[in-house]
């Protein structure tokens, strides 16, 4: 399963599939049909997916709506829909302000920190997704790539 989630041949662009303006849910699902026939029959699907910027994986996530979650990480308005872009968004307040944030997550000022964070995500990075149905599997094999892809920068496992 590692293998076909890292076939580079799958990783597609985030901006074309999901980050273009006009570019919804139903666009997503209608572009990525080719590559993940479960759409055919679906409107989303219950996987694992993986960013890459410059031909590396960064950051690997679950979730029972894969295109819905995309679209959240890249276009969310807030700590909970965009997650990754806030912990990049949190590290480059530590890095400019010289300080760790130890503030709630809502204190930390978005727009202003993980918004250019969120617009690298959706025009510079890219993607590749895997179906799995299983929910035990699932959850384990996220664990799985980010050790064996050493995503520990992002991928901390820590609860908030």
């Amino acid at each position: 399963m590692l293998a076909k989630l890292t076939n580079k041949s799958k990783v597609i662009s985030i901006y074309e599939n999901f980050g273009e303006v006009g570019v919804g849910k139903a666009t997503s699902r209608k572009s990525l049909t080719p590559l993940i026939p479960a759409l055919k029959l679906s409107e989303d699907f219950k996987g694992i997916y993986l960013f890459w910027l410059n031909d590396e994986p960064f950051y690997t996530g679950i979730s029972r709506g894969v295109i819905k979650r995309i679209h959240q990480h890249i276009k969310g308005s807030n700590h909970f829909s965009s997650s990754l872009s806030y912990t990049m968004g949190k590290e480059f307040h530590n890095e400019i302000e010289g300080i760790e944030h130890i503030g709630t997550r809502k204190e930390l000022d978005f727009d202003k920190f993980s918004g250019p964070f969120k617009k690298i995500l959706r025009e510079e990075c890219q993607i590749s997704m895997l179906p799995i149905k299983g929910s035990t599997q699932l959850y384990l094999f996220e664990v799985y790539v980010a050790v064996q892809l050493k995503l520990h920068y992002y991928n901390r496992f820590k609860t908030h």
